[in-house]
């Protein structure tokens, strides 16, 4: 039942031109893969609500960076409008990462967490993910492991024990210096 979603987003119809890179990383603070989807032309932009406002996540300059870690229950996509700011943090919790002739992709849960740049933090997603335990399309095991991955996330944001938050601007500006 997890969705799989690549970095390349090689199936998405909304994007007309896109660029795309990706680098290993292994230090201290990060262990995988970061990826930079960037968006040169779309059909039409993708606008989202936030408490009552719209906000635009994808349209012409716009570059979604990937988070593919080799040891977390999580995705991570930081999304950067056209002048570099960042939009919003998009943390999918999930099934696994793997990889498809050099792409990473990962297998969603369902359950996400957005952040916000003012700090907000939204828990989104838990509905479908008990329409989904209901009607039999996750194990036990899944339903298990997606609870516990999505509190143990949620815990580390509290905490401030969330690397991603100050590893997204050195890695864009890294990133699209390669494409």
């Amino acid at each position: 039942m997890p969705k799989r979603k690549f970095a390349n987003r090689r199936d998405w119809e909304r994007i007309l031109q896109h660029r795309y890179a990706q680098m290993e990383v292994h230090d201290d603070r990060f262990s995988g893969t970061v990826a930079l989807f960037y968006i040169d032309a779309v059909r039409a932009p993708q606008y989202k609500m936030h408490k009552g406002e719209e906000f635009i996540v994808a349209d012409a300059g716009y570059g979604w960076l990937q988070y593919f870690p080799d040891d977390e229950p999580f995705g991570v996509t930081v999304m950067f409008d056209d002048k570099g700011q960042i939009v919003q943090w998009y943390i999918d919790i999930v099934e696994a990462i793997g990889y498809e002739d050099g792409i990473p992709y990962m297998d969603d849960l369902l359950l996400d967490i957005l952040i916000f740049p003012n700090g907000d933090v939204v828990r989104k997603d838990e509905d479908e993910f008990e329409e989904a335990t209901e009607a039999g399309e996750l194990t036990p095991e899944l339903v298990e492991q997606g609870w516990r991955d999505f509190h143990a996330t949620l815990d580390r944001i509290e905490r401030n024990d969330f690397v991603y938050f100050d590893l997204a601007n050195l890695h864009y500006t890294e990133l699209k210096q390669k494409l």
